[in-house]
């Protein structure tokens, strides 16, 4: 949902965004095809208002935690906030929501500025297949001539996988190494 926030800020504040790097952001279009079961999510928030989350540890075991550079104190922090914050109100109507949103930003055009788009393989819970999550993007953005893709061969959570990597690519990307296509 941030690369919808991204390309929304982008269109409403042009000023104020100079470019936007996406490490496997989301854009309109998955929304066209991405089943939502605001049920679930209910269930989910019923869960963990009583507790029960707690009872499946493994259900905080997240990218984060297993692949990512937190030190013991900061997964501890991440467990705790994850039992006391999962599926809250804001994040059940932020769900609701996501389609409708999607079509405000997919309605208002691509933002006409530089871009620098970090692709997953597509697991990790899109629900989409390789191939599929990474042309949804590039379909998107096929008639905008300043974006470019990197491909990452790890889960959507991207940042806990090739943080060296994008890191890189950012710098490269902020001194000038625009990858425009």
């Amino acid at each position: 949902m941030s690369g919808l926030e991204a390309l929304r800020w982008a269109q409403k504040y042009p000023e104020e965004v100079e470019a936007i790097i996406g490490l496997d952001m989301a854009v309109p279009d998955y929304y066209d095809e991405m089943n939502i079961s605001i049920s679930v999510l209910k269930l989910g928030q019923c869960g963990a208002a009583l507790g029960l989350t707690r009872w499946v540890p493994s259900l905080a075991e997240s990218d984060a935690i297993q692949f990512g550079t937190l030190s013991d104190k900061e997964k501890d922090i991440y467990r705790a906030v994850f039992y006391q914050r999962t599926a809250t109100a804001t994040m059940i109507n932020e769900a609701e929501k996501v389609k409708e949103n999607a079509n405000v930003v997919k309605e208002n055009g691509i933002p006409k500025v530089p871009m620098l788009l970090f692709l997953s393989n597509g697991s990790g819970g899109t629900g989409f297949t390789k191939e599929k999550w990474r042309s949804i993007p590039k379909e998107f953005f096929s008639e905008y001539a300043e974006v470019s893709f990197i491909e990452l061969d790890c889960p959507h959570y991207v940042h806990d996988y090739e943080y060296e990597k994008i890191s890189k690519e950012i710098r490269n990307f902020i001194n000038g190494k625009y990858y425009i296509q």
